[in-house]
This record gives structure tokens, C-alpha cells and sequence, in this order.
């Protein structure tokens, strides 16, 4: 067995014309902390109107990622979407590919 990195995943702002996207691929579990950074990083990448329309979705990712974190992390596979409200694309992702994050 190699190095492999055993904990992946993903967090992704969507839409009709949008896709951005961090991820991580480490040895050990994201932490929530690194988590939050991720999204911060992630909404840095959006103009205003994008990060604006998605303000509802980011907060309700980064209540997903503490409310993990305050029960032990998350543990692979997840695949959460937090939709924009009164669109049909627009939306914050998380995935958890492999392994397990958001750990306090």
C-alpha cells in the first residue's frame, strides 16, 4: 500500500453559469476550522453577485460543517447541496469523497 492521501472531499459553489470548487486530499481528516477556511477561499473566487445569491447557502454549508464537527466529524460518503432559493441550479455543494473531515 502507498502514501495514498485517504481523506478527500470537496466544497463547490454551482450554478448555470458557475462551477468553482477547493478541495483537499491529506493524509489526516480536515478539521473544521481548515473547513471554514476552504469556504472563505471558495467565496473569494465568486464576484459580488455570485457570493450575494449564495449568501443563505454558504451559512447553511457552514452550519453543516459545525454542527459535524460538534458530533465527531462526518465520515465518507457525503454529498450535501445547499440550494439557492427560487432558482433550479444555484447552489453551495459539499462532498466527503473519502475518509472522513470536520473534525473539532
Amino acid at each position: 500500500m502507498g502514501l495514498s492521501a485517504e481523506h478527500r472531499g470537496r466544497i463547490q459553489a454551482q450554478g448555470a453559469s458557475l462551477e468553482e470548487s477547493v478541495s483537499w486530499r491529506q493524509e489526516h481528516p480536515l478539521t473544521a476550522e481548515d473547513a471554514k477556511k476552504m469556504v472563505t477561499e471558495l467565496k473569494g473566487k465568486l464576484n459580488k453577485r455570485d457570493l450575494a445569491l449564495r449568501k443563505d447557502a454558504f451559512q447553511k454549508a457552514e452550519k453543516f460543517i459545525t454542527n459535524a464537527s460538534k458530533c465527531g466529524g462526518a465520515d465518507a460518503p457525503v454529498s450535501k447541496t445547499f440550494m439557492v432559493k427560487d432558482t433550479k441550479h444555484e447552489r453551495v455543494d459539499i462532498e466527503i469523497i473519502s475518509g472522513k473531515a470536520f473534525l473539532e
